[in-house]
């Protein structure tokens, strides 16, 4: 049995912060103790001027296979992830062909065990037509359900309130949500059409996808959650207002809550002043909001309003960037510097370390009922990331593992590192390099 000790760390325990060694045997954290030897181990790594926290768990990614590998792949994705000391991620259904059927989780799951450096878990997608599909899903081996009311294409647009209610009453798990008014939506576009034609500017994009669309929906998710007694978990809240609707459910833990909500990076990094110099490398759905709105977040996060962060990490070719509004893709690669940008925030004294690390990992966990993952303790899985809050990292094209080779933090300098990550108890990345071919595997949902 392979067993890595890890020397003299700072360890993120979920009682306090403490320099003990850790002992890694096969896939699990076998020992913390004061003082560990290193006879019989197979790998010693000294980390006494690092901090080690259990590995992030990004709850909503699109990685685009299948179907559109020209933006990204498991195996591309999947290196930027565990460069980012993410070591588990939910990836979302709108693929081609999209995620509708059980026969299609198979098929993400085949492909991710052979190309995946980190573990992995798929959202099965809510159409107007598989609602047997979702009776019949082991719930114990996807995700969630995941439930576009807005920005969607085809059959996983719902917009039908019989459809939406019998999905909610019959789902028999998380339904996670995207919450934005297509009405309204549609009728913003049509006005900045009549006003740019096809030359709109994409600072624009707030005031089209803009506070009212989201609040909309998200009453409307509320309401029926209610009256079907679902269980919701509202994805990249974006505005002051929904937070304030979402203070009035923090009924219960992470785990039990009925209704929770999601803060994602763009809105937590970036504000309406970034459209200036950032264009359409920030056009992300729900839109970028403003100040005030990432503040709202910030705060929601600490006052355990919102209970999880994730990342939307949606690649596109850069072609698909540059260009005029209607015709600028809407998504954002983030995921390999997530946790740079919140160990940014930490330092300007916007988030706690205690709220990054559980919003990133634990409380993921918890809300997904994911198996022996999301803390650092004897017993639980090896999954771990181990950070240099005193170095540097500067971000250059050739840094980037995404498929598509651009991001919005290009020329970023950030004041932290990912120095090692650790995916079940092997070490895939090591002094910011990638040193494996593969690691993850599926992850459970204890339900």
């Amino acid at each position: 049995m392979y067993r890595l000790l890890l020397k003299n760390p700072l360890l993120f325990t979920p009682e306090s912060i403490i320099r003990k060694d850790l002992l890694i045997e096969g896939n699990f954290i076998a020992k913390i103790d004061d003082t560990i030897s290193a006879e019989g181990c197979d790998t010693v790594l000294d980390c006494h001027d690092l901090m080690v926290i259990p590995g992030l768990i990004d709850e909503h990614v699109h990685f685009r296979e299948p179907g559109m590998e020209s933006k990204g792949t498991i195996k591309s994705e999947s290196r930027a992830s565990v460069l980012g000391g993410v070591t588990s991620f939910l990836d979302m259904p709108n693929n081609n062909p999209q995620t509708c059927t059980l026969n299609e989780i198979y098929d993400k799951k085949m492909r991710a065990q052979k190309d995946s450096l980190a573990n992995y878990g798929f959202y099965l997608g809510a159409s107007r037509d598989n609602l047997d599909e979702i009776q019949r899903a082991n719930v114990r081996e996807i995700a969630g359900i995941k439930v576009f009311m807005g920005s969607s294409t085809g059959n996983m647009l719902l917009e039908d309130d019989q459809i939406l209610y019998d999905i909610f009453l019959k789902s028999r798990t998380l339904i996670a949500l995207h919450c934005e008014d297509p009405k309204i939506v549609s009728t913003n576009e049509e006005r900045v059409r009549r006003a740019y034609h096809d030359e709109a500017p994409i600072y624009l994009h707030p005031y089209v996808r803009n506070s009212d669309c989201c609040i909309k929906s998200t009453k409307k998710a509320i309401a029926l959650a209610l009256e079907t007694g679902a269980r919701i978990h509202i994805l990249h809240i974006s505005t002051k207002e929904e937070v304030d609707l979402l203070k009035n459910y923090m009924f219960g833990n992470v785990s039990t809550r009925q209704i929770s909500g999601e803060a994602c990076i763009p809105h937590l990094y970036f504000n309406e002043s970034d459209y200036t110099h950032k264009g359409g490398l920030i056009k992300c759905n729900p839109a970028i909001k403003f100040e005030a709105d990432r503040l709202a977040l910030i705060a929601a996060l600490e006052q355990h309003v919102l209970t999880t962060i994730g990342t939307d990490h949606a690649p596109h070719e850069q072609s698909q960037k540059g260009n005029t509004y209607f015709k600028c893709a809407s998504g954002i690669p983030s995921i390999q510097y997530a946790i740079l940008c919140l160990l940014e925030l930490y330092k300007r004294r916007e988030l706690s370390l205690e709220t990054i690390v559980n919003s990133y990992s634990t409380n993921v966990a918890q809300r997904y009922h994911i198996e022996k993952r999301g803390s650092i303790a004897e017993g639980m899985y090896a999954d771990l990331a181990v950070l240099d809050l005193g170095g540097t990292h500067t971000v250059t094209k050739d840094d980037i593992a995404s498929l598509c080779r651009w991001s919005p933090f290009s020329g970023s300098v950030f004041h932290s590192l990912v120095k090692h990550t650790i995916v079940n108890g092997r070490i895939v990345v090591k002094d910011g390099k990638i040193v494996a071919d593969n690691g993850g595997c599926a992850l459970v949902f204890n339900r």
